[in-house]
């Protein structure tokens, strides 16, 4: 869901685009990985940085960097008079430090890499919360306290960095809105109400089966009332009209922990769940395929539907032979493989054969939507001098 809400508001023209999948985002975000933290701490009393960074570096890092080479090497063929500044871009994206460069610049940039402002949050909690886990922790099994002390610390220590957030970000919005929009401080009350959420995983566990369609579904109704409600032009962004979004975030995860809701075909279906699967691939190549793109073709339905179909056959391609395989594999499977090969026993699942018909029949139907398009056969020259002025 959040995933599609960005991507509908960056095909209607939304300059900042995705301000309800980006809230979306962030809940979900801080929920699960608050939630892994705890479930890898318990049994050992500690945090395995290292391992936990690792883990995170081979899901984030392979397909960001490879979607940032090749945006930048577009830009050079399509964009080459902004080629150096996008440069720039991709080198703060690539530090994570996106969204800081972005809030620098005072104005909407208009750069095909300018999604990568939430990535940059997110791993900027990524590597800093952990680290107050692991402090948290050691103090628990230093003074031999309960299970039920430690999450209560923690979710008393989450609840109060929260606020914090929260009250800031009230007061840039009032004083500075361009700034509370990328400044990671004003928006980590959001990754905190996932991290909220992670520690009271015991209780909403014990949700009555009655409750949780009712909560899911007020979940959505109050994302989608996001999405009509908050425009480019709304005053009291984030705070407090990103409550909106992350209130509905956190009502359908609290639904889902411990049991699906009965009666949520919208959530509960093969196509819902593939599409989180390719959620990060999709939302990686979105946004440099509709702004370069659109400096190619004028914006109509051929637009949409090229640049539909290329985001769309881009993910499946970055998904199945990129993220996946880098995610999943190791030095042992690869040698594996080589010896199948050799011996003529590898053989490619059927899932990654439908992928590659997919991507190539997608990325094929935005060739085709390109070439079909009305603008193409519009005068691009200047008219040739009349015959009467040629020397």
């Amino acid at each position: 869901m959040a995933v599609l809400a960005v991507l509908a508001a960056h095909l209607t023209g939304w300059p900042r685009g995705g301000f309800v999948g980006i809230d979306v985002f962030f809940v979900i975000s801080g929920f699960f990985v608050t939630d892994m933290l705890l479930r890898s701490a318990e049994p050992t009393g500690t945090v395995s940085l290292g391992r936990f960074w690792l883990d995170r570096a081979r899901r984030i890092l392979p397909t960001a960097i490879a979607v940032l080479i090749a945006t930048y090497v577009a830009s050079l063929i399509l964009l080459p008079d902004r080629a150096r500044d996008i440069g720039i871009d991709a080198l703060f994206s690539f530090a994570f430090l996106a969204n800081w460069h972005f809030a620098a610049q005072g104005a909407e940039p208009d750069s095909p890499l300018q999604h990568y402002w939430p990535l940059s949050i997110e791993e900027q909690f990524y590597l800093l919360w952990p680290l107050l886990i692991l402090a948290v922790t050691a103090l628990v099994v230093r003074r031999a306290w309960s299970r039920d002390r430690w999450v209560g610390l923690v979710a008393a220590t989450s609840g109060l960095l929260t606020a914090a957030s929260l009250a800031w970000a009230t007061y840039q919005t009032a004083v500075s809105p361009h700034s509370a929009f990328y400044n990671t401080f004003a928006r980590a009350w959001e990754l905190g109400v996932g991290a909220l959420l992670a520690t009271a995983v015991a209780v909403l566990t014990t949700t009555p089966v009655w409750l949780r369609p009712l909560l899911s579904w007020a979940g959505v109704a109050l994302i989608a009332a996001g999405l009509v409600l908050i425009a480019p032009d709304s005053a009291g962004f984030p705070v407090p009209w990103a409550l909106l979004p992350v209130a509905g975030a956190a009502m359908v995860i609290a639904a889902g922990v411990g049991s699906e809701p009965m009666f949520q075909p919208l959530l509960r279906n093969q196509a819902a769940t593939y599409l989180g699967d390719l959620s990060y691939a999709l939302y990686l190549v979105h946004w440099p395929v509709i702004v370069l793109l659109g400096t190619v073709m004028d914006t109509s339905v051929y637009f949409y539907a090229g640049a539909l179909a290329l985001s769309f056959g881009l993910a499946i391609a970055c998904h199945h032979f990129l993220e996946n395989p880098l995610r999943h594999g190791s030095w042992g499977a690869i040698q594996q493989a080589r010896e199948d090969m050799r011996h003529g026993l590898y053989h490619v699942e059927r899932s990654t054969k439908i992928a590659a018909v997919a991507a190539l029949v997608l990325i094929t139907l935005s060739v085709i939507t390109f070439a079909a398009r009305p603008d193409r056969y519009e005068q691009t020259h200047p008219a040739l001098p009349c015959c009467g002025h040629l020397e």
